[in-house]
């Protein structure tokens, strides 16, 4: 922070103190930014030149920066949209996540824990 601005937040006692002042003074997350991160979130596809565990990092990190803005998105939502996002060469995944009722997939984060060990058992057959 710039030293004018240090002054006027050093009284906070916590992090947290400081950034709910920060967040009085300089306005909260306008609609039209949520309604974009929500969309973008959504639409989300792997990028071909991003290997797959790059590719859940960037949805882990889309779906931290969700609950930061507190956008309500049910773990159900959440999970289907990380499961749409899964590239065409994961086609046989994305059936199998979506139709078998058997699999506790009830969280993202659960989700992308084992999309990310699935993934390192396919890099090492290879």
């Amino acid at each position: 922070m710039h030293d004018d601005l240090i002054g006027a937040y050093k009284h906070c006692a916590t992090a947290k103190e400081m950034w709910d002042q920060l967040r009085f003074d300089f306005g909260e997350t306008s609609v039209t930014s949520l309604r974009n991160l929500v969309l973008k979130f959504e639409m989300y596809k792997k990028d071909p030149k991003n290997s797959m565990t790059e590719h859940l990092r960037i949805m882990s990190a889309m779906i931290r920066d969700l609950k930061n803005a507190e956008v309500g998105l049910s773990d159900e939502q959440q999970v289907q949209v990380v499961i749409r996002s899964l590239p065409d060469s994961w086609v046989n995944m994305r059936q199998i996540l979506t139709h078998n009722e058997n699999i506790i997939m009830k969280t993202s984060r659960i989700l992308l824990m084992f999309l990310a060990m699935w993934n390192l058992r396919l890099s090492a057959r290879k």
